[in-house]
């Protein structure tokens, strides 16, 4: 088949770029000829990143100029409008295409009557929403936004959730069946690490709001004989959010802006990996510190509701019982040593080779 991946924004680097990534591998090795419409990309630092070298040497690349916003108002829709012409244009112009595939969200499909699959991470996700400041008039201005998620939807032939949450959610919203396909985490990058550990307590992710990492803080705040630690990158135009954080970051607490895979070692050295945004659609830098070793203590919300099972970490609802947790934990390490063990075993289902599988039976069903 003639396969056309949509991902708009590789530049991104996060999970979602780690499922295109592996869907692009699967569907070279099913034979398949494989095409990537995205917006233009540092493909030589995207290789390195992710240490995928040569990845695009057999795809096809359907590039265009990155968005930029006309104004600073309705900026969604900007995108939205953008990004359907540009994708309609590539789809309309191909070499008749098979099969799209879509690894970003529902809004990049593109108008068009080829078969199709999406992989649905957060249907519909508006994170103004979960403000308090002028609910209504926020519920109002993305009125169209969900009406036109909702008619993307209806082009799609077959959903894949990223988690069960995600499925149950993909269910209420569009009334759709989707099935379960966990993504790819890389957890070989883990499989070398000192089993030596500290006590040390580690958070990963972007610093944005939607983390929460300021519970991380009340966590450590109260726990000061134990050194914690937050890894990942700054969200853009989340700045502000990242100098109240360490603006108000206990002595024990410590900053790493950088990427997982190059900060890998210090993962390997924490007992405990914890874990605060609310409600998120999975959690794959959850299950790398599982990969490490470190005992998961999450938020008891979303997808890592599911990854993390009783007997490989805990799962918290108030700030009081997330400390606890961490203080019990770091000193019964009989008791973590063997939740570590089990949570090395968890992570294995979670593997890229795990993820290619299920695509290529997806992938298979519409070869036929």
């Amino acid at each position: 088949m003639r396969i056309i991946i949509v991902h708009p924004r590789m530049s991104v680097m996060g999970g979602g770029e780690r499922v295109a990534i592996h869907s692009i591998k699967e569907a070279l090795r099913e034979g398949h000829e494989v095409y990537l419409a995205t917006e233009e990309f540092d493909v030589p630092a995207f290789e390195d990143f992710f240490g995928v070298q040569d990845l695009f040497r057999n795809v096809r690349l359907r590039t265009y100029p990155p968005f930029r916003p006309l104004f600073d108002r309705a900026v969604l829709y900007q995108r939205l409008l953008y990004q359907q012409q540009r994708l309609r244009k590539i789809v309309s112009t191909g070499r008749g295409y098979d099969l799209l595939l879509n690894t970003a969200e529902v809004a990049n499909q593109p108008g068009t009557r080829l078969p199709s699959a999406q992989y649905c991470y957060f249907p519909e996700y508006f994170s103004h929403l979960e403000s308090n400041a002028f609910p209504k008039l926020w519920d109002l201005y993305y009125l169209p936004a969900r009406a036109f998620y909702h008619s993307r939807v209806s082009h799609i032939n077959r959903l894949l959730a990223v988690s069960d949450f995600t499925r149950q959610i993909v269910k209420k919203n569009w009334g759709r069946e989707s099935i379960v396909l966990y993504p790819p985490c890389p957890i070989d990058l883990y499989s070398d690490l000192s089993p030596r550990k500290e006590d040390l307590v580690i958070t990963v992710g972007r610093m944005a709001p939607e983390k929460r990492m300021e519970l991380f803080l009340e966590v450590a705040r109260r726990l000061q004989d134990i050194k914690f630690a937050i890894i990942g990158s700054v969200a853009p135009g989340k700045e502000s959010y990242y100098k109240k954080l360490k603006a108000a970051a206990p002595n024990n607490v410590s900053f790493l802006v950088s990427p997982l895979r190059k900060a890998k070692d210090i993962l390997g050295r924490a007992k405990i990996y914890f874990h605060s945004a609310f409600n998120e659609h999975f959690g794959i830098t959850i299950v790398e510190a599982m990969a490490a070793g470190c005992v998961p203590i999450v938020h008891n919300s979303g997808g890592p509701r599911e990854i993390v099972t009783e007997n490989v970490g805990f799962k918290w609802d108030e700030v009081g019982e997330a400390v606890r947790l961490v203080s019990d934990l770091i000193e019964s390490d009989e008791q973590r040593k063997d939740l570590s063990k089990a949570a090395k075993v968890r992570a294995k289902q979670f593997g890229p080779d795990v993820f290619e599988s299920g695509l290529a039976k997806v992938l298979r069903e519409f070869a036929k």
